[in-house]
């Protein structure tokens, strides 16, 4: 073996075990309940391959209680550290980040944290009313997060975000998104 080939293969190995532990650290974080085995829609494969490849874009994924919106928004952001992302990843619920900006529960180095990710995931928004405080805020996070082209994922059960969220919030997180509308049957109550 050249000392070229050497090195090629210490390097495929050491991306190998660099690409794992990345794996491995996005799914200590996910809840049991999705890690349930599945297949994605090719429409969200495809949008992991492209974040994989640096061509990450906004993803919104509507639909009924019940249809697998979160667990598909584990899958496809595990599908593309597996591919090759290396980007900060933040998957919070839309309840969690409501508690970061609130004034007596305000945690700003978590609002930071989610403004600042290479990914971040804001799941069931718009499972509770949203206050004048509540989407001033989120304008903040929409408005840095498309003034610096990194990908928002947002899960809802409505469709009608700019009913919830108004024409300048959801005009920029729906910039470039990928749109998904989910249906089927609640899984959490199939046998």
């Amino acid at each position: 073996m050249t000392p070229d080939e050497i090195n090629a293969e210490a390097a495929a190995i050491w991306l190998a075990e660099h690409r794992q532990r990345l794996v491995d650290n996005l799914l200590a974080h996910r809840p049991a309940a999705f890690a349930t085995p599945g297949d994605l829609s090719s429409e969200l494969e495809i949008w992991a391959e492209g974040l994989a490849r640096g061509k990450g874009r906004n993803l919104i994924l509507t639909g009924p209680v019940g249809v697998g919106k979160t667990w598909a928004v584990w899958k496809a952001v595990e599908k593309a550290v597996r591919d090759g992302y290396e980007g900060s990843v933040v998957i919070t619920s839309a309840s969690r980040l409501r508690r970061y900006v609130a004034p007596a529960t305000a945690d700003p180095a978590a609002f930071a944290r989610c403004i600042d990710a290479d990914l971040l995931t804001i799941d069931d928004l718009g499972a509770f009313g949203l206050s004048e405080w509540d989407l001033d805020n989120l304008g903040e996070l929409a408005d840095a997060r498309w003034a610096a082209q990194v990908p928002t994922v947002i899960t809802s059960n409505t469709t009608d975000l700019q009913g919830l969220l108004g024409p300048r919030i959801s005009s920029r997180l729906a910039d470039g998104a990928l749109v998904v509308e989910m249906d089927g049957p609640d899984r959490r109550r199939q046998p």
